[in-house]
């Protein structure tokens, strides 16, 4: 055993650091008190893992309780290695450890003394504190990245911006050449509403005074003025359905609760005379209140109404059916269905076209499809027409909006 000064051993026991003392082959030969309060506190996990009392300590060799003999063996070969640091953990206890040589009165090797200190709490706490920072370094990163993108996202926005500027300029300027053209149309609803209308109406007021004059005219020359009064009937005809359509196109729609029974009621009251006189019948079921023009929708049901009484066929009485259905997306659907001629599907979308007559030899300008789509296309909806199969005639569908957005 190693001889101690009597004072040196008492100042290493009063120390307040966990101390060990080995021989030159590292087995234990003294521990201080500080040391043997500190292993009674972990004196249960020792008894777990070394299977060992605290007062059988002093004898045991430091291999024993090292993580890595081949170090204690690499340090008794060597003693050049110390001082030697080291942690020791086990049943989650970390002790950590520092050993240095102990010389004698000649400088030889006399022995070990090893220091060691619980750093259980402060290790879980350093661990905790990677973690935590690695997971801080991630979120920086990832906020880095973040903030790249976003000034990315900010670059690309100020050029949506500016191509959004550049793309207003350009509709402001297309709306102005609009509203001036829209100004110009009305001009020239005028102009037709006067200036061709006036002469149209004398040439029929005075081939209908000539005819009713009781003046005696050839054959030849009736058969000239009836022609002359029928082409300034279509022509008057004509140029009306003109009017109608440009005034569609250059007056803002203003949209009002519509209820379409009562519109239906309005179309029945004009056309009661046309349909008298080709014995026709006009039903219509229950059919819903919208936001509409009402003025539009009286001229769309009366111009398909109009056109199902004309198109008709020969010694059948004409039929017209009008229902309506809800669908889910905000718009209602308006069924007519009538018995008449039909119409081809490969004809389906002409029919809508200004000035498309199908048939010459019934009379009209060509226009009231092509109003009709106007009205709808001016709300916001779509008009169709396909034949139905069997007797024929013809089904048109139109969709409408039943609200409008402020």
């Amino acid at each position: 055993m190693i001889n101690i000064p009597i004072d040196l051993h008492a100042f290493v026991e009063s120390l307040m650091v966990n101390v060990f003392i080995a021989d030159k082959d590292f087995n234990i030969v003294f521990m201080n008190a500080c040391a043997r309060k500190s292993l009674k506190a972990v004196e249960p996990t020792l008894q777990d893992e070394f299977k060992i009392n605290i007062d059988d300590i002093l004898g045991e060799p430091i291999h024993r309780f090292h993580r890595d003999p081949g170090k204690v063996e690499a340090i008794l070969t060597n003693p050049s290695m110390l001082p030697h640091q080291a942690e020791f953990e086990f049943g989650g206890i970390t002790l950590r450890s520092e050993i240095n040589a102990i010389p004698d009165k000649s400088g030889q090797l006399a022995g070990y003394v090893v220091n060691w200190v619980d750093v259980t709490e402060s290790t879980s706490l350093e661990r905790n504190l990677k973690i935590k920072l690695k997971e801080l370094h991630d979120v920086n990163q990832k906020l880095l990245k973040h903030t790249r993108q976003t000034e990315q996202d900010e670059i690309e926005l100020k050029e949506v911006y500016a191509e959004q500027h550049k793309m207003h300029a350009y509709l402001n300027t297309k709306l102005a050449e609009l509203k001036q053209s829209n100004q110009d149309l009305e001009s020239f609803a005028t102009i037709a509403s006067h200036d061709l209308m006036a002469p149209v109406r004398k040439i029929i007021n005075f081939t209908e005074t000539l005819l009713e004059s009781g003046t005696r005219f050839t054959k030849e020359d009736e058969f000239i003025l009836d022609k002359v009064l029928r082409a300034g009937k279509k022509m008057h005809l004509l140029i009306d359905d003109i009017l109608g359509y440009s005034r569609l196109a250059g007056h803002s729609v203003t949209f009002d609760r519509v209820n379409l029974n009562d519109v239906m009621s309005e179309v029945k009251a004009v056309l009661s005379d046309q349909i008298r006189a080709v014995n026709g019948e006009v039903e219509s079921e229950s059919l819903p209140i919208i936001e509409a023009n009402k003025a539009q929708m009286v001229q769309l049901l009366q111009n398909l109404i109009s056109n199902s009484l004309k198109y008709r066929k020969e010694n059948i009485p004409p039929e017209v059916k009008i229902s309506s259905t809800v669908g889910d997306e905000g718009f209602i659907t308006i069924c007519l269905k009538d018995n008449g001629m039909g119409i081809k599907d490969e004809y389906a979308d002409l029919v809508f076209q200004p000035f498309e007559r199908l048939n010459p030899q019934i009379e009209g300008a060509g226009m009231g499809l092509a109003i009709c789509k106007k009205v709808v296309v001016s709300h916001g909806g779509d008009i169709a027409v396909k034949s139905l199969p069997g007797e024929g005639g013809s089904m048109f569908n139109i969709k409408l909006p039943e609200r409008h957005g402020k």
